[in-house]
């Protein structure tokens, strides 16, 4: 493939990407948006969960829209695009051994830092789940099973060093 290029399955990722983050900026924003926002965010999930391979391709995809929020300033697409990002790692079921997408997630949510409360925070906290998961891959879905289901830590740690 060229460079630039992309597949069928990255271009219907990336159109159901921007069709969730349509009418989310402040100056298109009306009140009847929630259920189209809902439906547009549903039809990216159940694409993105036909092969495993197509959450790494929307993380991608979540990067560059991240990137072009920063390049335009455009604050108001920020949070979404972040709990989108957190949300997708914790869905992505594998990443290959030589998958630089955290450390590259890592680098460009750390430029958001400078940026006025409340976006500097929300990227705070991604960059400490981002951390996290660098240092154990899976442990963000674990913990978060955990607490769904009201089991305790403290008994079910693991003797393993």
């Amino acid at each position: 493939m060229q460079p630039g290029a992309t597949t069928c399955t990255e271009d219907r990722i990336q159109h159901a990407l921007e069709r969730c983050l349509h009418g989310l900026s402040l100056s298109r924003r009306s009140t009847s948006w929630s259920a189209g926002l809902c439906l547009n965010c549903w039809s990216l999930q159940e694409l993105v969960s036909r092969d495993p391979g197509h959450f790494l391709i929307l993380l991608e995809q979540i990067l560059q829209k991240t990137h072009e929020v920063q390049e335009k300033g455009t604050y108001d697409l920020l949070a979404p695009l972040a709990l989108l990002f957190s949300s997708t790692v914790l869905c992505t079921p594998h990443f290959p051994p030589d998958s630089d997408l955290l450390l590259k997630a890592a680098k460009t949510y750390h430029r958001f830092l400078t940026w006025p409360v409340p976006y500097c925070s929300i990227c705070q906290e991604l960059l400490t789940f981002i951390d996290a998961e660098l240092k154990a891959p899976g442990i963000s879905y674990q913990r978060l099973v955990r607490a769904e289901q009201g089991l305790s830590t403290r008994s079910h740690r693991s003797s393993t060093v």
